[in-house]
């Protein structure tokens, strides 16, 4: 496996400056994004426990998954599919609308 000074200067041999730059520039937008939609999951948890008063493990129940899936979905950590996303904002009562248009 490669080390990260090794992969750095693998890459300067092969890519461009420019090249280089805009995979940093990528791996940045990913980031940020990823970072996004993990708050916005958590906190659309957090918001529809609050209002709803509904406790975790109702919410457990309510999902049909796991307590362990729903900490890790509370605290931005876990990996959902597509499917699992879907479902999840569809019990949290989330339209589409709401998805596509997070907070800044």
């Amino acid at each position: 496996m490669l080390k990260l000074k090794d992969f750095e200067e693998y890459t300067a041999t092969r890519l461009t400056k420019e090249e280089r730059a805009d995979i940093k520039q990528e791996a940045a937008r990913e980031a940020h994004m990823l970072v996004a939609v993990q708050n916005f999951i958590a906190s659309s948890v957090e918001e529809y426990m609050t209002e709803h008063k509904v406790g975790f493990n109702e919410l457990v129940e309510k999902l049909g998954s796991s307590p362990s899936h729903l900490s890790k979905i509370r605290k931005g950590q876990a990996n959902l599919t597509i499917g699992s996303f879907v479902h999840l904002m569809a019990t949290l009562g989330k339209s589409p609308e709401d998805i596509l248009k997070l907070k800044k």
